[in-house]
Protein backbone atom coordinates (compact mmCIF):
# COMPACT_ATOMS: atom_id res chain seq x y z
CA UNK A 1 0.00 0.00 0.00
CA UNK A 2 1.41 3.37 -0.99
CA UNK A 3 1.63 6.39 1.27
CA UNK A 4 -1.51 8.09 -0.11
CA UNK A 5 -3.54 4.91 0.48
CA UNK A 6 -2.33 4.71 4.08
CA UNK A 7 -3.24 8.35 4.57
CA UNK A 8 -6.78 7.79 3.27
CA UNK A 9 -7.21 4.75 5.53
CA UNK A 10 -5.97 6.78 8.51
CA UNK A 11 -8.38 9.61 7.68
CA UNK A 12 -11.29 7.15 7.50
CA UNK A 13 -10.39 5.78 10.95
CA UNK A 14 -10.24 9.30 12.38
CA UNK A 15 -13.58 10.18 10.73
CA UNK A 16 -15.20 7.00 12.08
CA UNK A 17 -13.89 7.79 15.56
CA UNK A 18 -15.26 11.33 15.41
CA UNK A 19 -18.65 10.10 14.19
CA UNK A 20 -18.79 7.58 17.04
CA UNK A 21 -17.83 10.29 19.51
CA UNK A 22 -20.56 12.62 18.22
CA UNK A 23 -23.09 9.75 18.32
CA UNK A 24 -22.29 9.11 21.97
CA UNK A 25 -22.59 12.82 22.68
CA UNK A 26 -26.00 12.93 20.94
CA UNK A 27 -27.18 9.93 22.98
CA UNK A 28 -26.05 11.65 26.18
CA UNK A 29 -28.23 14.65 25.24
CA UNK A 30 -31.29 12.62 24.23
CA UNK A 31 -31.22 10.03 27.03
CA UNK A 32 -32.40 12.39 29.86
CA UNK A 33 -35.52 13.24 27.84
CA UNK A 34 -36.25 9.56 27.20
CA UNK A 35 -35.72 8.79 30.89
CA UNK A 36 -38.09 11.62 31.82
CA UNK A 37 -40.71 10.36 29.34
CA UNK A 38 -40.54 6.79 30.65
CA UNK A 39 -40.84 7.91 34.28
CA UNK A 40 -43.71 10.27 33.48
CA UNK A 41 -45.71 7.16 32.55
CA UNK A 42 -45.08 5.30 35.82
CA UNK A 43 -47.07 5.28 39.00
CA UNK A 44 -45.36 7.04 41.87
CA UNK A 45 -44.85 3.71 43.65
CA UNK A 46 -43.28 2.16 40.56
CA UNK A 47 -40.98 5.17 40.19
CA UNK A 48 -39.57 4.93 43.72
CA UNK A 49 -39.13 1.17 43.48
CA UNK A 50 -36.88 1.42 40.42
CA UNK A 51 -36.22 4.66 38.57
CA UNK A 52 -34.48 2.81 35.70
CA UNK A 53 -37.17 0.22 34.89
CA UNK A 54 -39.94 0.42 32.32
CA UNK A 55 -43.45 1.19 33.61
CA UNK A 56 -45.39 -1.81 34.92
CA UNK A 57 -48.55 0.17 34.17
CA UNK A 58 -48.70 3.01 31.68
CA UNK A 59 -50.01 5.84 33.87
CA UNK A 60 -51.36 8.30 31.28
CA UNK A 61 -53.40 9.85 34.09
CA UNK A 62 -50.20 11.63 35.17
CA UNK A 63 -50.62 13.96 32.20
CA UNK A 64 -54.25 14.63 33.13
CA UNK A 65 -53.19 15.37 36.71
CA UNK A 66 -50.43 17.69 35.51
CA UNK A 67 -52.84 19.53 33.21
CA UNK A 68 -55.59 19.97 35.79
CA UNK A 69 -54.40 19.53 39.38
CA UNK A 70 -50.96 21.07 38.82
CA UNK A 71 -52.55 23.90 36.76
CA UNK A 72 -50.18 23.34 33.87
CA UNK A 73 -53.13 23.87 31.52
CA UNK A 74 -53.53 27.47 32.75
CA UNK A 75 -49.80 28.15 32.50
CA UNK A 76 -49.72 26.53 29.06
CA UNK A 77 -52.39 28.79 27.57
CA UNK A 78 -50.79 31.85 29.19
CA UNK A 79 -47.54 30.93 27.46
CA UNK A 80 -49.29 30.30 24.14
CA UNK A 81 -50.88 33.74 23.82
CA UNK A 82 -47.92 35.62 25.29
CA UNK A 83 -45.51 33.76 22.99
CA UNK A 84 -47.68 34.47 19.94
CA UNK A 85 -48.03 38.18 20.69
CA UNK A 86 -44.43 38.50 21.90
CA UNK A 87 -43.01 36.82 18.79
CA UNK A 88 -44.98 39.10 16.47
CA UNK A 89 -43.99 42.30 18.30
CA UNK A 90 -40.37 41.14 18.59
CA UNK A 91 -40.08 40.47 14.86
CA UNK A 92 -41.73 43.74 13.87
CA UNK A 93 -39.74 45.77 16.40
CA UNK A 94 -36.54 44.29 14.95
CA UNK A 95 -37.53 44.46 11.27
CA UNK A 96 -38.52 48.14 11.24
CA UNK A 97 -35.25 49.64 12.55
CA UNK A 98 -33.25 47.08 10.55
CA UNK A 99 -34.96 48.19 7.34
CA UNK A 100 -34.53 51.89 8.08
CA UNK A 101 -30.83 51.53 8.99
CA UNK A 102 -30.11 49.35 5.97
CA UNK A 103 -31.97 51.35 3.32
CA UNK A 104 -32.20 54.97 4.50
CA UNK A 105 -29.23 57.24 5.03
CA UNK A 106 -29.68 59.94 7.67
CA UNK A 107 -27.56 61.74 10.23
CA UNK A 108 -26.84 59.49 13.16
CA UNK A 109 -27.65 56.19 11.41
CA UNK A 110 -24.12 54.91 11.96
CA UNK A 111 -24.34 55.95 15.61
CA UNK A 112 -27.56 53.97 16.07
CA UNK A 113 -25.98 50.92 14.44
CA UNK A 114 -22.90 51.34 16.62
CA UNK A 115 -25.06 51.50 19.77
CA UNK A 116 -26.65 48.21 18.76
CA UNK A 117 -23.20 46.64 18.59
CA UNK A 118 -22.10 48.22 21.88
CA UNK A 119 -25.22 46.86 23.53
CA UNK A 120 -23.76 43.36 23.27
CA UNK A 121 -20.84 44.45 25.47
CA UNK A 122 -23.12 45.34 28.40
CA UNK A 123 -23.89 42.35 30.67
CA UNK A 124 -27.64 41.81 31.01
CA UNK A 125 -27.36 41.62 34.79
CA UNK A 126 -25.87 45.11 34.77
CA UNK A 127 -29.15 46.58 33.49
CA UNK A 128 -31.37 44.76 35.97
CA UNK A 129 -31.52 47.58 38.55
CA UNK A 130 -32.56 50.40 36.15
CA UNK A 131 -34.92 48.04 34.33
CA UNK A 132 -36.64 47.01 37.57
CA UNK A 133 -37.09 50.61 38.72
CA UNK A 134 -38.42 51.65 35.28
CA UNK A 135 -40.99 48.84 35.25
CA UNK A 136 -42.04 49.72 38.79
CA UNK A 137 -42.48 53.42 38.07
CA UNK A 138 -44.45 52.72 34.89
CA UNK A 139 -46.72 50.23 36.65
CA UNK A 140 -45.77 47.44 34.27
CA UNK A 141 -45.69 44.51 36.69
CA UNK A 142 -48.17 42.66 34.49
CA UNK A 143 -48.30 40.78 31.15
CA UNK A 144 -48.10 44.08 29.24
CA UNK A 145 -44.73 44.78 30.87
CA UNK A 146 -43.44 41.36 29.85
CA UNK A 147 -44.53 41.86 26.24
CA UNK A 148 -42.97 45.33 26.10
CA UNK A 149 -39.74 43.81 27.36
CA UNK A 150 -39.75 41.43 24.41
CA UNK A 151 -40.17 44.29 21.94
CA UNK A 152 -36.76 45.91 22.22
CA UNK A 153 -35.95 46.51 18.57
CA UNK A 154 -32.25 47.42 18.72
CA UNK A 155 -30.51 44.14 19.40
CA UNK A 156 -29.41 40.78 18.04
CA UNK A 157 -32.52 40.19 15.91
CA UNK A 158 -32.24 43.64 14.39
CA UNK A 159 -28.64 42.96 13.33
CA UNK A 160 -29.68 39.68 11.70
CA UNK A 161 -32.45 41.32 9.69
CA UNK A 162 -30.16 44.26 8.87
CA UNK A 163 -27.92 41.88 6.92
CA UNK A 164 -30.94 40.58 4.99
CA UNK A 165 -32.26 44.02 4.09
CA UNK A 166 -28.75 45.13 3.15
CA UNK A 167 -28.65 42.44 0.46
CA UNK A 168 -31.97 43.46 -1.16
CA UNK A 169 -31.74 45.67 -4.23
CA UNK A 170 -33.31 49.12 -3.77
CA UNK A 171 -34.65 48.96 -7.32
CA UNK A 172 -37.70 47.04 -6.05
CA UNK A 173 -38.58 49.97 -3.80
CA UNK A 174 -37.94 52.54 -6.52
CA UNK A 175 -40.31 50.72 -8.85
CA UNK A 176 -42.99 50.67 -6.14
CA UNK A 177 -42.48 54.39 -5.41
CA UNK A 178 -42.96 55.16 -9.12
CA UNK A 179 -46.29 53.28 -8.97
CA UNK A 180 -47.42 55.54 -6.12
CA UNK A 181 -46.66 53.31 -3.12
CA UNK A 182 -45.70 54.96 0.15
CA UNK A 183 -42.91 54.02 2.52
CA UNK A 184 -45.11 51.79 4.69
CA UNK A 185 -46.54 50.03 1.62
CA UNK A 186 -43.05 49.39 0.29
CA UNK A 187 -41.93 48.00 3.64
CA UNK A 188 -44.86 45.67 4.25
CA UNK A 189 -45.67 44.64 0.67
CA UNK A 190 -42.23 44.60 -0.99
CA UNK A 191 -39.35 44.39 1.47
CA UNK A 192 -40.73 42.10 4.16
CA UNK A 193 -41.65 39.30 1.71
CA UNK A 194 -38.15 39.51 0.19
CA UNK A 195 -36.53 38.77 3.58
CA UNK A 196 -38.95 35.97 4.41
CA UNK A 197 -36.08 33.60 5.27
CA UNK A 198 -34.70 36.02 7.85
CA UNK A 199 -38.15 36.67 9.30
CA UNK A 200 -38.74 32.93 9.73
CA UNK A 201 -35.35 32.44 11.39
CA UNK A 202 -35.78 35.37 13.78
CA UNK A 203 -39.39 34.43 14.57
CA UNK A 204 -38.36 30.86 15.40
CA UNK A 205 -35.58 31.95 17.71
CA UNK A 206 -37.84 34.55 19.33
CA UNK A 207 -40.62 31.99 19.80
CA UNK A 208 -38.31 29.49 21.51
CA UNK A 209 -36.74 32.19 23.66
CA UNK A 210 -40.07 33.67 24.80
CA UNK A 211 -41.61 30.26 25.52
CA UNK A 212 -38.62 29.29 27.68
CA UNK A 213 -38.17 32.71 29.29
CA UNK A 214 -38.21 32.51 33.06
CA UNK A 215 -36.68 35.74 34.30
CA UNK A 216 -39.05 38.46 33.06
CA UNK A 217 -42.32 36.61 33.83
CA UNK A 218 -41.01 35.69 37.29
CA UNK A 219 -40.28 39.34 38.13
CA UNK A 220 -43.21 41.07 36.44
CA UNK A 221 -46.15 38.68 36.82
CA UNK A 222 -47.75 39.13 40.22
CA UNK A 223 -50.71 36.75 39.99
CA UNK A 224 -50.46 32.97 39.79
CA UNK A 225 -53.22 33.00 37.17
CA UNK A 226 -50.87 35.00 34.90
CA UNK A 227 -47.83 32.73 35.22
CA UNK A 228 -46.26 31.29 32.09
CA UNK A 229 -45.34 27.64 31.92
CA UNK A 230 -41.67 28.29 32.76
CA UNK A 231 -42.60 30.05 36.01
CA UNK A 232 -45.35 27.54 36.76
CA UNK A 233 -42.92 24.64 36.40
CA UNK A 234 -40.50 26.23 38.86
CA UNK A 235 -43.25 26.48 41.47
CA UNK A 236 -44.32 22.92 40.69
CA UNK A 237 -40.75 21.72 41.30
CA UNK A 238 -40.80 23.37 44.72
CA UNK A 239 -44.18 21.82 45.51
CA UNK A 240 -42.99 18.33 44.56
CA UNK A 241 -40.21 18.53 47.13
CA UNK A 242 -42.89 18.10 49.77
CA UNK A 243 -45.45 15.91 47.99
CA UNK A 244 -42.80 13.81 46.15
CA UNK A 245 -45.15 13.24 43.20
CA UNK A 246 -42.34 13.30 40.67
CA UNK A 247 -44.14 11.39 37.93
CA UNK A 248 -46.65 14.24 37.59
CA UNK A 249 -43.75 16.69 37.51
CA UNK A 250 -42.12 14.78 34.65
CA UNK A 251 -45.43 14.78 32.77
CA UNK A 252 -45.70 18.54 33.23
CA UNK A 253 -42.17 18.99 31.89
CA UNK A 254 -43.05 17.01 28.78
CA UNK A 255 -46.18 19.09 28.24
CA UNK A 256 -43.95 22.18 28.33
CA UNK A 257 -41.36 20.59 26.03
CA UNK A 258 -43.56 19.17 23.25
CA UNK A 259 -44.60 22.49 21.56
CA UNK A 260 -41.02 23.77 21.28
CA UNK A 261 -39.77 20.37 20.15
CA UNK A 262 -42.36 20.29 17.36
CA UNK A 263 -41.60 23.87 16.31
CA UNK A 264 -37.88 23.18 16.08
CA UNK A 265 -38.38 19.92 14.17
CA UNK A 266 -40.62 21.64 11.62
CA UNK A 267 -38.56 24.82 11.27
CA UNK A 268 -35.03 23.41 11.59
CA UNK A 269 -34.22 23.39 7.89
CA UNK A 270 -35.71 26.84 7.23
CA UNK A 271 -33.93 28.16 10.30
CA UNK A 272 -30.48 27.06 9.13
CA UNK A 273 -31.17 28.10 5.53
CA UNK A 274 -32.34 31.53 6.65
CA UNK A 275 -29.25 32.29 8.68
CA UNK A 276 -26.95 30.95 5.96
CA UNK A 277 -28.58 33.13 3.32
CA UNK A 278 -28.41 36.13 5.63
CA UNK A 279 -24.73 35.58 6.23
CA UNK A 280 -23.99 35.32 2.51
CA UNK A 281 -25.97 38.47 1.66
CA UNK A 282 -24.48 40.46 4.51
Amino acid sequence: MNKSGQQRKFNKVILLFLELLLLLYAISLIYPFIWMLVNSLKTNENFFQNIWSLPRKWAWENYVAAWNSARIGTYFFNSVWMTAVGTFTTVMAAAMPAYVLAKYKFKGSNIVYGLAIIGFLIPAIGTFGPWYILMQQLGLFNPAGVLIGYSGGIGFYMLILYSFFKGISWEYAEAAFMDGAGHFRVFFSIMLPLVRGGIVAVATFALIGIWNDYFQPLILLQSEHQYTIAVGLSYLVEAQKYSADYTVLFAAMWIALIPILLVYMVMQEKLMTGFTMGGIKG
